[in-house]
């Protein structure tokens, strides 16, 4: 499995600096407009971080397996079966999302108008993204890159509407009605469950 991991990280080498400013820029510039120190805007700037690098990178490793599909046969005659290859990418998922965290940590050490990172801004955030990624990754797995691009950019113009038309001060405190442990189990099982529906459609394609 560590060895699928590092594969995908090294194809990602080229795109590595783009995905840091990502990670970087999102936060720190939602949380500049700010003039005061806010909890709706900082958890809105930490979603799009994790959500945008999140599907930034998951797109860029489905691009490449698409342009080789022959390296994806060849590993299914290693040792590295179809149900490794689906988890390595949602373990890769989880890894993105702790770098997303200490990008967010350090942006939170030069704009003051961040909260200071925590479980209220952490978790929230992690069962949305799971939620999101949970249902795109069987998706792409289902129709495979080229046809589902089309989902993937409309979800990268419809977030930003959808949030703009959302009121999130409301969606906070139906949140804050919800324990945070319930939250991260939901996250969790967010992604069991996307991993095999994902495994299942992954073992019916023929490769």
């Amino acid at each position: 499995m560590a060895t699928l991991i590092k594969k995908d990280f090294m194809l990602l080498k080229k795109y590595v600096l783009f995905i840091i400013a990502i990670m970087f820029a999102l936060p720190a510039a939602l949380g500049a407009k700010s003039s005061e120190v806010n909890m709706v805007r900082s958890t809105l700037a930490f979603a799009f971080e994790v959500i945008y690098s999140e599907f930034l990178i998951c797109r860029y490793l489905a691009m490449k397996e698409y342009q080789y599909p022959k390296a994806v046969s060849f590993l299914c005659t290693l040792p590295y079966t179809r149900n490794m290859q689906v988890a390595s990418k949602y373990l890769i998922y989880l890894i993105v999302f702790v770098f997303c965290c200490g990008a967010y940590w350090i942006d939170t050490l030069f704009v003051p108008n961040l909260v200071k990172l925590n479980s209220e801004l952490i978790i929230p955030v992690l069962l949305a993204a799971s939620v999101f990624y949970g249902i795109y990754m069987p998706v792409q797995y289902e129709f495979g890159y080229d046809k589902s691009k089309l989902i993937f950019m409309f979800l990268l113009i419809a977030f930003p509407l959808l949030i703009a038309n959302t009121d999130t001060a409301m969606v906070m405190e139906v949140l804050s009605g919800i324990t945070f442990p319930a939250m991260l189990i939901s996250a969790l099982a967010a992604l069991a469950l996307s991993v095999m529906v994902s495994v299942k459609i992954f073992n019916g394609k023929e490769l």
